[in-house]
């Protein structure tokens, strides 16, 4: 019995010591595993990044690849291009921007293959290299797993998280090309493709994709680089008081100052912006330029009641941020809303697409006015008007096309006339192009105009030599006003007739009158000029203003 007990005993020491070795082995197999994951994603997350050399190694690579396989291997290329990024590194700077470059770099090394490797191969575009794969399936899998794994939150800030799109292009080898430059200039154009597409998407190369895109992948390239050389400007086209032809304001419209095109308009550039995702930058680059402007003309003119206004499309509407970053633009720059008005052109949408609605009472709560722009004779169109929030109504061109001697239209004109007045909103009348037009829509009491006839849309230079030459004319019309009367201008004007010294005698009455009423408008310019503040423009919520 005692024996049994010693043996016991023993039995039960040895099972400790095991267990002892099995427990030590076991904690040392588990450090060596987390040491291994942690100096594993330590070096996936330094795989990145700027060095230069990884992009040569990765050309190389490939290179020495078909060279290995020839014709018979097959290999696949992907690019994936981070959409927007040059203007995350403007918000947040370069430090923060690296540190989520290679987080990217880390979420794309978890998702592709065994046999594949990537590399950051431009500041904010990566290339993977998948040996031995051509399979479409395989591919177009870890293409769509690289897009959503890329699309994850980024806390680039302390409380502060973003989220990224990626276009992402694929070339085959030896189906997309038989060398490396050949891989590489398809792959732009795949890449190309999906951006265009609107980010967040693949595309792979087939047969006839140079055909149908190259001549549109260029173009995107010339619109793209435009805007890193600064070649987008505003023209102004300005908008008068029909009454007396005094300046009331002016629309901003975007053109390309093309280095060998000339100046360009919007129709042949803006769905390029819209698909590559720079319309973004457009309405932020257009508010801030538009500010630059109205705060040089107040300098210059400062009597002058200068309002700009802005065009939006629904492309722009539809980011949740647009109003946000107006906003944030307007007070960064101590600018002040009233001084603009911004336009919507499809204003059906705002009603039926939540996130435009939310942009445009935001922006009207703000300050600013809103404008419907190009409205035309549609029933559909008053309901929408009355719904939406809307402070001014420019009435289109082919509304005003024959409108003298269209019953409905001039009927309809009438009534929508009246519909402002009673709501107090602005009517403004677009594309006028002769005097006739111009008489008739005064007639209709509409007061506000722009059109050919006044003035085609000015660069900056134009414009502000425009504002010099519309306020002089004014004076001058005011002469010749009374002189189109000579028996009224001789009878009020007899005593300073008679009064005309020897030396002048030659000077004919309507010369010498036209003389004095220059000096005499140059002497009132002076004064104004010397009291502002009692010769400022109205309160800028009249109806009768443009902002």
């Amino acid at each position: 019995m005692l024996l049994e007990n010693n043996i016991s005993d023993g039995g039960a020491i040895v099972i400790v010591f095991v267990a002892l070795i099995l427990t030590c082995g076991l904690g040392f197999l588990f450090y060596w595993l987390i040491k291994r994951n942690i100096r594993k994603e330590k070096e996936e997350s330094e795989v990145i990044v700027e060095d230069a050399v990884t992009r040569r190694a990765m050309e190389d690579s490939v290179r020495n690849y078909i060279k290995k396989v020839d014709r018979f291997g097959a290999m696949t290329l992907m690019y994936v291009d981070i959409d927007g990024f040059a203007d995350l590194n403007e918000v947040f700077g370069k430090e923060a921007c690296d540190l989520m470059l290679k987080e990217i770099a880390t979420r794309i090394l978890r998702v592709i293959p065994y046999n594949a490797s990537v590399c950051r191969y431009q500041n904010d575009e990566f290339m993977v290299f998948i040996k031995d794969e051509d399979n479409f399936a395989r591919l177009e899998s870890i293409a769509s797993k690289i897009v959503t794994a890329a699309q994850s939150p980024y806390q680039v800030l302390i409380g502060e998280t973003i989220t990224l799109s990626v276009s992402v292009g694929m070339a085959t080898y030896p189906n997309a090309g038989q060398t490396f430059e050949e891989l590489y200039s398809n792959l732009e154009l795949t890449t190309y493709v999906s951006k265009r597409d609107g980010g967040n998407k693949f595309t792979n190369f087939y047969a006839t994709i140079k055909e149908e895109e190259l001549d549109n992948m260029n173009y995107f390239q010339e619109v793209k680089q435009a805007i890193q050389k600064k070649e987008f400007v505003l023209y102004y086209q300005p908008i008068l008081n029909l009454a007396d032809k005094l300046m009331n304001g002016a629309e901003a419209l975007m053109r390309w100052n093309h280095p060998t095109k000339g100046v360009q308009s919007p129709a042949t550039f803006l769905k390029v912006l819209e698909q590559s995702g720079d319309i973004k930058w457009v309405g932020e680059w257009g508010i801030e330029t538009m500010i630059n402007m109205h705060n040089t003309m107040q300098e210059k003119f400062p009597t002058v009641p200068l309002r700009f206004s802005l065009n939006l499309s629904t492309k722009q509407l539809l980011d949740p941020q647009l109003a946000n970053s107006f906003i944030e633009i307007m007070n960064k720059r101590q600018a002040k809303p009233e001084w603009f008005m911004l336009e919507v052109n499809d204003f059906m949408m705002v009603e039926r697409i939540a996130v435009i609605k939310t942009n445009i009472y935001k922006l009207r709560d703000y300050g600013f006015k809103i404008a419907v722009d190009g409205f035309e004779l549609d029933g559909q169109s008053v309901q929408n008007i009355q719904k939406s929030p809307v402070d001014v109504i420019k009435l289109g061109r082919n509304f005003l096309k024959d409108v003298e001697n269209n019953f409905m239209k001039e009927r309809f004109l009438q009534i929508l006339v009246k519909y402002a007045e009673d709501n107090n909103k602005e009517l403004i009348c677009e594309g006028i192009e002769n005097a006739e037009l111009t008489k008739y829509v005064k007639e209709q009491n509409v007061f506000l105009g722009q059109g050919y006839y006044f003035a085609k849309p000015l660069s900056e230079d134009a414009f502000e030599e425009y504002i010099e030459k519309r306020q002089y004319q004014v004076l001058l019309d005011d002469v010749s006003a009374l002189e189109d009367n000579e028996a009224l201008f001789k009878e009020m004007h007899s005593d300073e007739l008679q009064d005309i010294p020897a030396e002048e005698a030659e000077e004919s009455p309507e010369e010498y009158l036209d003389r004095m009423a220059r000096e005499n408008a140059q002497s009132r310019m002076a004064e104004e000029e010397s009291n502002d503040e009692d010769l400022l423009v109205s309160d800028p919520s009249d109806d009768d203003l443009l902002v």
